[in-house]
């Protein structure tokens, strides 16, 4: 058990040494991490971004097959989506008090997010840490119809994808990329969480905004 959770803690950080263990079987691990990120709604402390992104700078120097990890990235996280949305389906009965797992200020921020958004959240969640595991879930939990989500998730699966795998591939041949896979690595996770804090300080400005306009009325 130990060592899959330091395969899961590292797998991002040490890929060159994993791909020698386990050679082409390292295809398999990459898509199951991918797809049980977003897939479950608990395992949000899978890598995600940094393990694609990682992939494509590999894929770069020809370690890897670059247009094997796209077809594997973008199938694994269009079905751990739907995955998730039929998970939020089967839990729609449940009143929302009762989903322990759950924060429910997770639950309500997200329910936000899905209603100011429509489908821009479904298309670009995916890019917002903790949302893109919970706006699938929510989506369902909210009775949002399937082939609608479906169409928006699949265009999100795309750009994602296509977006980290490509910029790792595009930066993997820089030697300094090369050498400080750990270090760049951080710096993507930083990134991650950008979106995350202007959308945090948009949504504190707009609340302070209306209870300004309240109070004045």
């Amino acid at each position: 058990m130990s060592e899959i959770f330091e395969l899961l803690n590292k797998l991002d950080s040490e890929l060159y040494y994993y791909i020698d263990k386990f050679g082409i079987y390292i295809y398999f691990i990459l898509f199951l991490i991918v797809f049980s990120k977003t897939g479950f709604v608990i395992l949000t402390f899978l890598p995600g971004d940094s393990l694609v992104f990682a992939s494509g700078t590999i894929a770069a120097v020809g370690e890897l097959n670059i247009v094997i990890l796209f077809l594997l990235f973008f199938i694994a996280t269009s079905l751990a989506d739907s995955n998730n949305f039929f998970i939020g389906r089967n839990f729609a009965k449940i009143p929302t008090e009762k989903i322990k797992f759950i924060p429910l200020s997770t639950i309500d921020r997200a329910r936000e997010f899905l209603d100011e958004y429509g489908k821009i959240a479904i298309t670009f969640s995916r890019f917002i840490p903790l949302m893109r595991t919970m706006t699938p879930f929510i989506a369902a939990y909210t009775g949002h119809p399937y082939y609608h989500f479906v169409r928006y998730n699949i265009i999100g699966a795309f750009i994602w994808t296509t977006v980290w795998l490509g910029t790792g591939f595009a930066l993997g041949n820089i030697p300094w990329v090369e050498k400080n896979l750990f270090v760049t690595l951080m710096l993507i996770t930083v990134i991650m969480f950008i979106p995350g804090i202007f959308g945090f300080i948009s949504h504190f400005r707009k609340k302070h905004t209306t209870i300004a306009e309240n109070t004045e009325v």
